[in-house]
């Protein structure tokens, strides 16, 4: 019984590290990708209008959040770059590739993180600071 008991936990341990490796690979991986500001690449709508900054807030959200996601686009304003507030994203059908899995990936990691979200040319980021939405914005023109 002792026997088995070992075997079972040594059979856990592996797979627990497995795992952990797994993990551990996939955010080094998606840490080399992240801009110096912060952002991950991530797919744009389609309908997206090029060099537009999209700042998301569902329509759920809480007041908080909402004010926040405003107030980036009321700063971005009057910084100058241009922005349009949404509260959803009409994605595309694609082809599977490991590329466009591993993108669409990067797109939940950022869409699930807290609001607002912000897609600038490309490239994500949850709750950024406006400075950081400039400096993706000067950077990815």
């Amino acid at each position: 019984m002792t026997l088995v008991l070992r075997l079972l936990l040594v059979i856990a341990l592996l797979g627990g590290g497995y795992h952990l490796w797994g993990e551990y690979r996939e955010h080094r991986a998606m840490r080399a990708l992240i801009s110096p500001n912060g952002f991950l690449p991530v797919p744009m709508p389609p309908n997206a209008a090029p060099g537009t900054v999209l700042v998301f807030a569902p329509i759920n959200c809480t007041r908080e959040a909402a004010q926040r996601a405003r107030a980036l686009a009321q700063e971005l304003t009057q910084l100058g770059i241009p922005n349009v507030q949404t509260s959803s994203y009409a994605a595309a059908s694609f082809e599977p590739t490991p590329e466009a899995l591993a993108s669409h990936q990067r797109l939940h990691k950022v869409m699930t993180g807290e609001i607002p979200i912000a897609l600038v040319n490309g490239m994500g980021k949850a709750n950024p600071s406006v400075a950081d939405v400039a400096a993706e914005y000067a950077r990815t023109r």
